[in-house]
């Protein structure tokens, strides 16, 4: 089975966006994100032809961009709905980066990789990066790619093609 749907280009997602407060008047807000420092994650799928997908997530902000052979481009940020946002959290939680194997890149097929950057007690971070093939049959990555492919849909009006 193939990672995800076809397409023809490469996403980079990174935004990172704080929840505002006004006054004396704080709201808590079930966010995931931490700090501005806080956690992050990227989903880089690469074809063997060189097409390359980036999505880079940062609390409820994703930035695309991609490659597509000598092409380069970039479709921006999007600032997910607080539904959005905890659905993407989920799915890359359910892919569980830290406790996967690192994995190898996979010429043949292309290698999807997953960067998850998570801050430590220390005010360090942790980053974990892991190669899953993209010929992979892991659920867990399959919903996690589709679900990038929808919100590009509904937010770009562009179908990513990884």
């Amino acid at each position: 089975m193939n990672l995800v749907r076809p397409a023809k280009v490469m996403m980079a997602i990174v935004l990172a966006s704080v929840p505002g407060c006004g006054g004396t008047d704080y709201q808590v807000v079930d966010d995931p994100r931490g700090e501005v420092n806080g956690r992050s994650f990227e989903f880089v799928s690469t074809k063997p032809d060189g097409t390359e997908w980036t999505f880079r997530v940062r609390g409820n902000g994703l930035w695309v961009g991609f490659v597509e052979k000598d092409k380069t481009g970039e479709l921006g940020s999007i600032q997910l709905s607080g539904k959005e946002r905890k659905k993407l959290w989920e799915l890359i939680d359910m892919v569980d980066v830290g406790g996967r194997r690192k994995g190898k890149p996979d010429p043949e097929h292309g290698t999807v990789i997953m960067r998850m950057r998570e801050p430590t007690d220390e005010g360090e971070h942790d980053a974990r990066t892991v190669n899953v093939s993209r010929r992979t049959e892991d659920e867990d990555v399959i919903a996690l790619a589709n679900y990038f492919i929808d919100l590009v849909e509904r937010h770009k009006k562009v179908s990513p093609a990884f």
